[in-house]
């Protein structure tokens, strides 16, 4: 598909679904508020509860912004990959991977993690490595950054047939995070008694 087609169908996509421009690079900062990430993935799988996706959200937000990444687009691209968190396909839910990390079409199952919080860490050391040639502010937890090409997908677009096959893959990345976007500026009131937590799970330490 020509790149000007790509972009006109995404301003139009885009414009159809929210006000707030959604940004197609890897790296920078959320505009989805992360009680809004949250209350859109409860929304489009109820069997993960609210406190969960709050959880989720919060060390996408923590993770991402601390090496850089957008945690709106990291966070859309677990949906993707997981089917909003339902699984099913190579990957399962034990394996704390939410990206398909070294789940190749042939077949093989990928990456473990020993939590959700370092299977989302090694997701956006991934996502940084194909964006930049910046170096990890933490330690490489992610035995599969000496295959990524470093800075050969600084956008969305470049995702495609590089960190998956389909050739879609960035045009449904921000397809999600334009969905996100327009959740977030839907009319919603947050539980009074539900305050949002400080920070996710532990498991902070970087060394």
């Amino acid at each position: 598909m020509p790149r000007a087609f790509v972009l006109l169908f995404l301003s139009f996509s885009s414009l159809a679904w929210a006000s707030t421009p959604v940004s197609p690079f890897v790296m920078g900062p959320s505009v989805v508020p992360v009680y809004a990430r949250a209350s859109f993935l409860h929304t489009m799988n109820p069997q993960v509860d609210l406190a969960t996706a709050l959880n989720y959200s919060l060390l996408y937000e923590e993770e991402g912004s601390f090496e850089g990444v957008n945690p709106d687009l990291a966070f859309a691209q677990m949906l993707l990959e997981t089917s909003f968190l339902k699984f099913g396909g190579q990957v399962r839910s034990g394996q704390n991977n939410f990206a398909g990390l070294g789940a190749l079409d042939g077949g093989d199952k990928g990456l473990v993690f020993a939590s959700p919080r370092l299977g989302i860490r090694a997701q956006i050391q991934h996502l940084k490595y194909y964006a930049t040639t910046l170096p990890l502010k933490g330690t490489s937890i992610n035995p599969r950054l000496g295959y990524v090409k470093r800075a050969s997908a600084p956008t969305v677009w470049q995702l495609g047939r590089s960190w998956a096959s389909d050739a879609e893959y960035g045009n449904k990345l921000l397809a999600l995070e334009a969905r996100m976007v327009a959740h977030a500026e839907r009319p919603f009131a947050r539980p009074a008694r539900s305050p949002l937590p400080p920070m996710a799970s532990p498991e902070v330490d970087r060394d």
